[in-house]
């Protein structure tokens, strides 16, 4: 029976367990806890690098300054040795995203207003601190959108432009990398629709197309990449909610599959995963709204198979597995669900 190691990050205090190692067992999508490592302050976003080596790790501290901490995976049983820590030099870290060499990762600080990239340079995978920016502005919704707050960034087919999703000021933010400085150069900005607030991204794997889920208006971007200047343009805005549902919800995660067919997205509040598939040019077409099987599906992960979508249900505490459907893309559960104490963020080693 195969089986897929990844790792889970919850709201967690310091001495109790915030990252878990878990395996996915893909014959019937069950689920197995492997180990558990305490010791960090929220380990709320977390990412291995692609060999499956190495995880980095953010501590969500608030306004405070945070950090970031990177670990030895050891891929028998899931455990991790401490490798460095490092402050991410704003607040509320939330998400990080690596080049397509390894050796540049980009950390957004959505508190701080600001993103801080550091380089991996050492086989040990250590992280040093390499360059920083900070945005300015603000967006109409005033309890959400009265500063900048960076919440993703997605690095370009061709390693050569980092977007920022910026949620306060409604604006995907473009930076050209020089990599040998292993530094960030301000290009140009897309603004999304007023009061729309861009959480995470995602391109597609065959097309110059980037998805851009917004977290306030509960709706997916589709956007047009033209990679040499690193421009946007929009094609379509759809919605991630049943037609007539007007009741308290937001966005948070987006994904698409690696053969580039279906798209998903979550829905805290509404508690469900959209379905989409994807059409010849890049649009969008609703297949379904799927429960998430648990309360505030914050964030959610496709197997590296293809075959599962694992639901993070934070307020419920638990992971649900559901089986994707290779023709539709439709989501099936597995009856397969684990309990672990608030999970936020699924990285597959």
């Amino acid at each position: 029976m195969g089986q897929q190691l990844f790792f889970v990050g919850s709201y967690s205090a310091k001495e109790q367990e915030g990252i878990t190692g878990m395996v996915l067992h893909t014959e019937d999508g069950a689920i197995t806890r492997l180990s558990g490592q305490a010791g960090i302050y929220n380990p709320s976003f977390l990412r291995s690098n692609e060999a499956g080596t190495r995880l980095y790790v953010v501590s969500e501290t608030g306004a405070e300054p945070g950090s970031i901490h990177s670990f030895a995976i050891h891929a028998d049983n899931g455990e991790l040795k401490a490798i460095n820590e490092v402050t991410t030099q704003g607040g509320s870290p939330c998400h990080i995203e690596f080049d397509a060499t390894g050796k540049l990762l980009v950390v957004t600080n959505y508190t701080g207003g600001n993103l801080a990239v550091y380089g991996i340079e050492s086989e040990d995978g250590a992280l040093v601190q390499a360059d920083f920016a900070a945005h300015e502005g603000s967006g109409p919704r005033k309890d959400r959108q009265e500063a900048p707050h960076p919440h993703s960034s997605i690095i370009d087919p061709a390693n050569r432009y980092v977007l920022i999703a910026d949620l306060g000021i409604d604006q995907i933010v473009h930076y050209e990398i020089d990599h040998a400085a292993q530094k960030l150069i301000i290009r140009n900005e897309t603004a999304m629709p007023a009061g729309a607030g861009p959480r995470h991204m995602a391109f597609h794997p065959q097309s110059p197309v980037l998805y851009v889920i917004n977290e306030l208006d509960s709706t997916v971007g589709v956007y047009n990449y033209e990679a040499e200047q690193s421009q946007l343009t929009l094609k379509q805005i759809i919605s991630t909610l049943p037609e007539g549902y007007d009741g308290a919800t937001t966005c948070a995660d987006i994904h698409v599959t690696a053969d580039g067919r279906f798209l998903y997205a979550s829905n805290r509040g509404h508690d469900s995963i959209a379905v989409y598939r994807i059409v010849a040019d890049g649009k969008l077409e609703l297949v379904e709204i799927t429960p998430s099987g648990g309360r505030t599906p914050r964030n959610f992960a496709i197997s590296p198979d293809g075959q599962y979508l694992l639901a993070a249900n934070q307020d419920s505490d638990n992971i649900v597995t559901f089986r994707i459907d290779e023709a539709t893309g439709g989501l099936t559960p597995t009856g397969n669900v684990i309990a672990t104490s608030k999970p936020v963020c699924i990285s597959f080693a």
